[in-house]
């Protein structure tokens, strides 16, 4: 991470960037010394040993332990180094996959897992144990790419000399030792705010909210690392999931959250959440019109719509089973009502598919008892007809036509295609400006992340593909289920309908699920996301992060809703962050004039550091000057710089701007959760304009506005002021 201010200088960085590469270079040299002495000891363990039994055993134990301990040497070198503490006696440590010595025992690394570690995870402002400044260090490979400190105890005056602190701590650092009170209170209250979220109990849900540049990402990240260490069985057993907004998200969380050796966190963005199909990948991006139709909760409701639509005829032909000589006749009104009350039980459609075979057959073997010329019936008979129809092509045709197998990916390349009826299916669901939404965004063959949420309500729906019901297996034990609601025409009752519900959930769904699920940028987690990630949180607990004025989304209620059925009677704690320890005082003045004009009753939260630079508002020809004032602009800070500009503008801008490391071009969607040096906001009118819903858009322009941590430029074809006033 780069320093973006004083007193961490560009020098500054690099000297750190240098002095933990050192440290890298030290204990990957170390972990090759041990590397090929393993070597020499598995390859001298597997030599043959002579004589007794226990000899023998001996040897695969001892070859068995070679074997493992050079497998953790070789998984031990991505990530080996990823964190430092520097405690208030002078000792350092620095954190690591495994520890690492000298041959004289002198420490190198230690483990992350060893006591001496445990401050990492632990210690917080409030409580610092000992620890003066915690370091996170990113590599990539071999490579420190990165370095970003907090210090945890400013106090420590005399610790405190000569050790430089870089990224979001240097701010805490510098206004730690001034010595006025107002700036002491300033520290104190970063540190009690974030030091309560992160330590809360994790026995339910906790809900994390603060403006922009409170810290919310940080804290969430510190508390998955709490925890993981707090109760490290139970969550390393279970697993932790991170879900970011986007991939560019995931990609910045996923160097700040320390490797901790082992696979049980889980970063993934929403798109990346679900299990696509074989060579699907999301690729695609929708615009804030497609978004609305798309992540909203009444897609659910349509999509049981297209499987019912497309899970079997409406009208069921007799079907005629011949066999022996004989033929009898299994009226399609009696298949109908077996359907039915198939279809009022819970269970997805495949695995009811595989209940209404099980009815067929039933249906079928009563009308051969019946049949003129039957005889007295064994035992054995009614198996070997069931043995036998489940393989006639009549029978498979009748199955097929009255209640199909269907796979996610297909109904939906059917819904995507434009095969399946959607104006009639969505009468009085969406409106026609809806439906055109939906249209326009999947005449585009790429896959969107709200596409993988419908694809993830889909599988939910669908279930498995079925296995036809065998006569050995229990579907005999399902038919005399079903023969009991036949004959009171197929109605269930409540408790019967719960009871299987319960049994069904748990043999259909195959989800992984998680003992904790962490969620960042909440407000803009749309309600079929947030059902998506309900599947995968059954007994979990939560920490949910956001900010309810940054969100896109057009109706914020909607997604508390959904939020609030997702935690369902989880215990809720809320803690709010209200200090912005990021955001310029002068920059986060001009966003509080658009958080008033958004909702006159927020406060925004309190910006304490002044970088002396006002925001600056030029307004003419955008596209003429948009290179220019970004070429100037990297010139102006050293760090990173992003342009936001609306989404139907994004494709312009990237063909106008050349290429550079340090510069990113995003619309306000994929801005949320980042951060820049420098900001470009180009036709913030276009922004508000391009929601669907005024506020919405309001709410997009202050998320853009509030990115710039040093500089910020507003370029407009009219005057923002316009924006800022009724």
């Amino acid at each position: 991470m780069t320093a973006d201010a004083a007193p961490g200088t560009a020098t500054d960085l690099d000297r750190e960037l240098a002095r933990e590469q050192a440290v890298v270079d030290r204990a990957l040299a170390r972990l090759e010394v041990l590397r090929a002495e393993a070597l020499v000891r598995e390859s001298e363990s597997v030599r043959p040993a002579g004589g007794s039994p226990q000899a023998v055993y001996e040897r695969d134990v001892s070859a068995q332990a070679a074997a493992n301990r050079r497998a953790d040497l070789d998984q031990a070198g991505e990530g080996l180094v990823f964190g430092r503490l520097d405690r208030d006696d002078g000792t350092v440590h620095h954190i690591g996959r495994m520890g690492l010595r000298t041959d004289t025992q002198d420490p190198i690394v230690v483990d992350w897992r060893a006591p001496a570690a445990a401050a990492f995870y632990r210690a917080t402002a409030a409580d610092p144990q000992g620890v003066v400044r915690r370091r996170t260090i990113s590599t990539r490979s071999t490579t420190v790419v990165g370095v970003d400190d907090e210090l945890l105890d400013a106090s420590a005056e005399d610790a405190l000399e000569g050790v430089v602190v870089v990224g979001d701590g240097a701010f805490l650092a510098a206004v730690s030792r001034e010595r006025t009170g107002q700036m002491r209170d300033i520290v104190a209250t970063i540190q009690r705010e974030q030091d309560e979220a992160v330590r809360a109990p994790d026995d339910g849900a906790l809900v994390v909210t603060g403006g922009p540049g409170t810290g919310k990402t940080a804290v969430a990240l510190h508390r998955v690392a709490y925890l993981m260490y707090a109760r490290r069985e139970w969550y390393s057993r279970r697993g932790v999931l991170v879900v970011g907004p986007s991939p560019v998200f995931v990609d910045y969380i996923g160097a700040v959250l320390p490797a901790l050796g082992e696979t049980s966190v889980r970063l993934a963005s929403l798109a990346d959440l679900p299990e696509l199909p074989r060579g699907v990948t999301v690729t695609g991006y929708d615009g804030p019109a497609a978004v609305a139709v798309k992540g909203s909760a009444r897609m659910a409701e349509l999509l049981r719509k297209v499987v019912r639509h497309l899970g079997g005829a409406r009208h069921l032909l007799d079907l005629e089973v011949q066999r022996w000589g004989a033929s009898v006749t299994v009226r399609g009104a009696d298949v109908a009502r077996r359907r039915a009350g198939v279809h009022r039980s819970s269970r997805s459609h495949n695995s009811g598919r595989e209940a209404f075979s099980a009815a067929l057959v039933e249906l079928a073997w009563r009308a051969w008892e019946r049949r003129p010329q039957a005889t007295r019936i064994e035992s054995d008979d009614r198996e070997d007809f069931a043995a036998w129809i489940v393989g006639d092509p009549a029978f498979r045709r009748a199955m097929d036509a009255a209640w199909p197998v269907l796979l996610p990916a297909q109904v939906l390349d059917l819904l995507r295609s434009g095969q399946v009826p959607l104006r009639d299916l969505t009468r009085g669901l969406l409106s026609d400006e809806d439906v055109s939404a939906l249209q326009e965004s999947w005449r585009s063959h790429e896959w969107t992340a709200a596409d993988a949420a419908l694809y993830d309500e889909l599988s939910d729906l669908l279930g498995a593909p079925p296995v036809e019901v065998e006569p050995e297996d229990d579907g005999w034990d399902e038919l005399s289920e079903l023969d009991e609601r036949a004959a009171d025409m197929g109605v269930t009752t409540h408790a019967d309908r719960t009871a299987r519900a319960r049994r069904n959930l748990a043999e259909e769904r195959d989800y992984r699920t998680y003992a904790h699920v962490v969620v960042d940028e909440a407000q803009d987690v749309t309600p079929m996301q947030w059902r998506m990630l309900g599947r995968r949180a059954r007994g979990a607990t939560w920490t949910v992060v956001g900010d309810w004025v940054q969100s896109a989304w057009p109706d914020v209620q909607e997604v508390r809703d959904a939020l609030a059925a997702v935690l369902g009677k989880s215990r809720l704690r809320s803690v709010e962050l209200t200090t912005n320890y990021r955001t310029s005082t002068e920059v986060a003045a001009l966003a509080a004039r658009l958080l008033e004009r958004i909702d006159p009753a927020l406060k925004p939260p309190a910006a304490v550091r002044s970088t002396g630079v006002e925001p600056l508002l030029l307004t003419g020809d955008v596209a003429g000057s948009l290179e220019d004032v970004v070429a100037e602009l990297l010139g102006q800070v050293g760090g990173t710089v992003g342009v936001v500009a609306p989404y139907g503008r994004v494709a312009e801008v990237r063909a106008v701007l050349p290429t550079h490391p340090r510069l990113s071009v995003v619309d306000p969607w994929q801005v949320k959760g980042l951060e820049y040096d420098g900001c470009v906001v180009a036709w913030p009118h276009g922004i508000v304009a391009e929601s669907r819903h005024p506020v919405a858009g309001l709410r997009s322009l202050y998320v853009a506005l509030t990115r710039a941590t040093q500089r910020l430029v507003v370029l407009s074809e009219e005057p923002l002021e316009t924006l800022l006033t009724d």
